[in-house]
């Protein structure tokens, strides 16, 4: 056999050795994520056999990373060149829009074409003393006492003209009476404490000098007053840097003099504001004079003295600056100097801002100064932000510029920032600057949000107010009530250790009805906190619904009802609480604040009573109006404007009563409505025969219904003539100026203040 024929034994053909080869396994760049986990061979496909055959995911996210040198240089090449692509793009799209801004005068014709968006407009009113008309906006008292004389004026034949809108204040001048000055004499030798020693000396007599100042022990005694009043409220002063730094004014080795300083003058000028006691001042024959004597304006030498001090420190201002600047905005509120404290406002944001207070504080301070500047800079921005949506005016502190945090409050910081106890659980003496900031803020927010969201629907309708459509005022009450939610998520996170219990199971914050369950044996600061906090609330709960209170036909209107009904709900209940603080504790003695607040809830609840005269709240209202009036009274045992205000609103009220009196009788089958309680009705009727003609049955069918010419027609028919309801539309704006605005800048700036002892820091009298 040949070798060539010859094969092993056993050995398959030739053609099946061919066919049974496997074939050569396609390669791979790189194995996917699960294969080289696993340590599996791979292949090309997308997904791989070994994925396809799980069901999982094939994936290969490892792909693009750089494995070497050359690879890492061409992708750093060509992010450069990305990046340069990039930057040219973007200095394209700069010079496009730089190129495509308006000029000015193509901006203002954009404005004025923009119909988009209607403001709610404000009111320019004046009074005698101050003849230039000035602006208040929509949210502000004196726009709803405009809105709610316009609506009676409607009725009238003859409508009172604009010069007829005028005040007489009962607060004397300096320049007319330059002897009637604060003569702040010791008394023996016992320092001077509430109701002594604050008498009204005449020049000549005594010590023979009007301008005298406080002792070294009757300084002392209203500076510990501070801290248990001011303090507690605006924690803008840290307590042992203070009290250094008055030690060191008396270490020159003059016993009987200390060194100026701004900052202890302001503070004493608002704690004699507060202190300040008429009755004491009755003495020989000024009894007569000290009668009228107001304690907004005691003080003022210390205020002046401090501002005349505050003038070399305006290039080059300080903490103590701002901390002078907001005791002042203080001290003008409480004197009601609305405008001059607006513009002192305006003066201390600009001076926080000179000072960086409106970034984070620099992490290389201490942490107590840190936390001051942050105290400082939300006290200011809280001030601002009330004072604003009070007057209705635009704000010097756009929150968009504010990058600091807001203050902290923990135990470890209350004790080293001050001597006040802590009141237990997670609540310090410092939580209430946190607490009343977020107050306010979420105020703010539902402010802006409103009017903001009310021009829009203003200027997509045909309506000139929000007053004059039902849908509109419809559409902004929805929008209010939507945006009131965030004052409920804030009341959700006080503390329970900061909120005023109420009686009988009531609800902290709510217009239930219950009283407050004051906690007698808390301390004094923290009984102020929970009120103050507590009557804040309601107070701009008050100023953002009053502006859907419609003295106009509302059909259809619910949601805007239903808003207006709360906003006079919170004025009842604040006016409670005021009374109830007032007649069972001194928490609000001589308290300015609280008076205006209850100024501005009481002239609320009149417009209320005149809009809604069938409202099942108006009896509610009236009893309110009756505890108003005693608040008042009270107030005017310490200054004079507060026994205007009593007057004011008992006449207004006999006046309401008397336009609604035949409305009820009419329309609800009732009798004629009797005198709110507090009105001496058989005074009333003589000194107005005409009370008891109205009283008799005038019918007033249609006030409140919109039945504008059925009325209009009465009146002319009616004794009840268009001078007599004059009467009712100039005292409500007259009394306005005399609370908000009563006072002159005589009173406050001496015609001359170049006097030796001006500047006299007396240790002994």
């Amino acid at each position: 056999m040949s070798p060539t024929s010859s094969s092993a034994p056993g050995a398959p053909p030739s053609g099946e050795r061919t066919s049974n080869i496997r074939p050569k396994r396609s390669q791979v760049s790189r194995a996917c994520d699960w294969c080289r986990v696993h340590r599996i061979k791979c292949d090309a496909e997308q997904p791989c056999h070994n994925c396809r055959s799980r069901g999982g995911t094939c994936s290969t996210t490892g792909a693009s990373e750089i494995r070497t040198l050359p690879h890492a240089f061409r992708e750093i090449e060509r992010l450069k060149r990305r990046v340069k692509e990039l930057e040219q793009e973007i200095e394209r799209r700069d010079r496009a829009a730089a190129a495509s801004l308006p000029t000015p005068n193509q901006y203002d014709l954009w404005r004025e074409h923009d119909f988009e968006q209607r403001p709610l407009a404000g009111l320019y009113t004046s009074n005698g003393n101050m003849p230039q008309k000035q602006l208040f906006g929509p949210s502000s008292l004196f726009y709803f006492i405009g809105r709610m004389t316009n609506h009676l004026a409607a009725f009238l034949e003859h409508p009172p003209a604009d010069h007829t809108i005028q005040y007489s204040s009962n607060a004397k001048s300096f320049v007319d009476t330059p002897g009637l000055e604060p003569n702040l004499t010791q008394r023996g030798d016992q320092p001077m404490g509430m109701g002594m020693g604050l008498t009204m000396g005449v020049e000549g007599q005594s010590t023979g000098d009007p301008y005298t100042y406080l002792t070294a022990m009757q300084e002392e005694y209203f500076l510990n007053f501070f801290w248990q009043s001011y303090h507690c409220s605006f924690q803008i002063v840290d307590e042992a840097s203070f009290k250094e730094h008055y030690r060191s004014l008396w270490a020159s080795g003059n016993s009987k003099t200390r060194k100026p300083s701004a900052l202890v003058d302001i503070i004493l000028a608002l704690c004699i504001q507060l202190e300040y006691d008429p009755a004491s001042s009755q003495r020989g024959n000024n009894k007569a004079q000290a009668a009228d004597a107001d304690t907004e304006l005691a003080g003022r030498w210390h205020y002046q003295r401090c501002q005349t001090l505050l003038i070399s420190e305006l290039e080059s201002p300080t903490i103590s600056t701002l901390q002078c600047h907001i005791f002042s905005v203080i001290y003008l509120c409480c004197a009601s100097f609305q405008n001059m404290a607006a513009s002192t406002l305006a003066l201390a944001v600009r001076t926080a801002h000179i000072l960086g207070l409106h970034l984070e504080p620099p992490q290389e301070l201490p942490r107590t100064e840190r936390e001051l500047r942050k105290r400082l800079w939300w006290t200011l921005y809280t001030l601002e932000s009330k004072t604003c949506m009070k007057l209705g005016r635009p704000w010097s502190a756009p929150i968009s510029d504010t990058q600091c945090s807001l203050p902290s409050d923990d135990h470890q910081l209350a004790i080293h920032s001050g001597s006040a106890a802590l009141a237990g659980g997670n609540v310090t003496w410092l939580t209430y600057t946190l607490q009343n900031t977020k107050l306010v803020l979420s105020a703010r927010n539902v402010y802006v949000s409103f009017y903001h969201e009310a021009a829009r629907i203003l200027g997509s309708s045909s309506s000139p107010t929000i007053y004059d459509d039902p849908a509109v005022l419809e559409a902004c009450a929805n929008l209010l009530k939507g945006n009131m939610a965030a004052l409920d998520i804030w009341i959700q996170s006080v503390p329970d250790a900061l909120k005023t219990k109420r009686k009988r199971g009531g609800e902290p914050f709510s217009t239930d009805g219950s009283r407050l369950a004051i906690e007698a044996f808390a301390p004094l600061w923290l009984q102020r906190q929970r009120l103050f906090l507590e009557l804040l609330y309601h107070n701009l709960s008050i100023i953002l619904y009053r502006p859907l209170i419609s003295f106009t036909p509302t059909g259809g209107a619910p949601t805007a009802e239903a808003c207006s009904a709360q906003c006079v709900s919170h004025a009842i209940t604040m006016t409670h609480h005021i009374h109830q603080a007032l007649s069972e504790t001194d928490l609000l003695k001589g308290w300015h604040e609280s008076f205006q607040w209850q100024w501005n809830g009481a002239i609320t609840i009149i417009g209320f009573i005149l809009a809604n005269p069938l409202s099942p709240q108006v009896a509610a209202a009236r009893e309110s109006i009756r505890l108003a009036v005693e608040v008042f009274e009270i107030f005017g045992k310490q200054f004079a404007v507060g026994r205007r205000a009593a007057k004011v609103v008992r006449e207004l009220m006999m006046k309401g009563d008397m336009l609604l009196s035949g409305l009820q009788a009419e329309l609800a089958n009732l009798p004629p409505v009797v005198p709110t309680a507090g009105v001496d009705a058989t005074a009333v009727a003589a000194a107005d025969p005409l009370w008891n003609q109205v009283n008799a049955g005038v019918n007033l069918a249609g006030l409140g219904e919109g039945a504008d010419a059925t009325l209009s027609t009465m009146m002319q028919d009616s004794p009840f003539d268009a001078i007599r309801l004059q009467d009712v539309l100039t005292g409500t704006m007259d009394v306005a100026f005399s609370v908000d605005s009563y006072n002159s800048f005589e009173l406050l700036q001496g015609s001359n203040m170049n006097f030796p002892d001006l500047w006299a820091f007396t240790a002994e009298a």
